[in-house]
C-alpha cells in the first residue's frame, strides 16, 4: 500500500489536536462542561477546522468529550457516577492486565518497572505542588509507572483501555488537586506495590486495586461525598 503525503501529513495534524486538546482537558486548561467550538480551538491551536473535528471524535469515542446532538462537544462533568465508573471498570481490567504481565514478563519489564519507580522517587523527592509544571512532571512520572506494571501484557487492546481509563482518572485527581497528600505514605504504597510485582506475589493484583479505590475515596470526600460501598 502506497502512502499518501497529503493523508499523513492530514493525520498528523489529527493525532497532534487529539493529543494537545486531550492534555488540556486533562490537566483542567477547559474546565468541566465546557462548550468545544471549532472556532475557539482553532485560535487556540493554530489548526484549521478538519483536524479538530477528527480530533473531537476521537476523543468522544475515548470519553475525553461528550457529544450532544445538536449542541456539539463539551467537556465531560464531573461527577460521582462517572467517577465510580472509572474507578470500577480499572479495578476490573487493570489487575487482569497484571497478571498477565506476570505472567509473560521478562528481564526487560522487570528493569522497566525499577527505572519508573526511581523516576517516581526522584520526582517526589524535588516536589513542589505549588508548581503547575511540577504537578505535570510528576503526573508524568506517575502514569510511566503504571504503565511499566501492566507492560508485558500481551493483549493491546487491553492496554489501551487500562490507559484511557487512568487518564480520565488523572482528570479527576488534577481537578481535585490532589497532588497534596501523605508524600512518604504515596511513596511506600507504590514501592510495596512494585515489590509485590517483581516478586510475582499472588497478593499483587489486590494491592493494585486497592491502590486504585484510594484515589477514588480521595476525591469523592474532596467532592463532599461518601466512599464507595463494598
Amino acid at each position: 500500500m502506497i502512502d499518501h503525503p497529503a493523508q499523513n501529513g492530514a493525520a498528523t495534524l489529527s493525532e497532534t489536536a487529539a493529543r494537545r486538546l486531550r492534555q488540556d482537558i486533562i490537566g483542567g486548561g477547559f474546565p468541566p462542561a465546557t462548550r468545544l467550538r471549532l472556532r475557539d480551538l482553532s485560535a487556540r491551536y493554530g489548526l484549521g477546522a478538519t483536524p479538530l473535528r477528527e480530533a473531537l471524535a476521537r476523543l468522544a469515542a475515548e470519553g475525553f468529550v461528550m457529544l450532544e446532538g445538536q449542541k456539539g462537544f463539551s467537556v465531560p462533568p464531573v461527577t460521582r457516577a462517572h467517577l465510580l465508573d472509572i474507578t470500577r471498570s480499572r479495578q476490573v481490567v487493570e489487575p487482569e492486565a497484571l497478571r498477565l504481565a506476570m505472567e509473560h514478563g521478562r528481564a526487560a519489564w522487570e528493569d522497566g518497572i525499577v527505572a519508573s519507580l526511581s523516576l517516581l522517587r526522584h520526582e517526589i523527592g524535588r516536589r513542589d505542588p505549588a508548581s503547575e509544571e511540577w504537578v505535570d512532571a510528576y503526573e508524568a512520572r506517575h502514569h510511566r509507572f503504571h504503565r511499566a506494571l501492566i507492560a508485558a501484557c500481551p493483549l493491546p487492546s487491553l492496554l489501551r483501555f487500562c490507559d484511557d481509563l487512568y487518564l480520565q482518572k488523572t482528570r479527576y485527581r488534577r481537578l481535585m488537586e490532589t497532588a497534596h497528600q501523605d508524600w512518604a505514605r504515596m511513596l511506600a504504597v507504590h514501592e510495596a506495590l512494585a515489590e509485590a510485582v517483581l516478586a510475582r506475589s499472588d497478593e499483587a493484583p489486590g494491592l493494585l486495586t486497592s491502590h486504585i479505590g484510594v484515589t477514588a475515596e480521595l476525591v469523592l470526600a474532596l467532592l463532599g461525598e461518601a466512599p464507595p460501598e463494598g
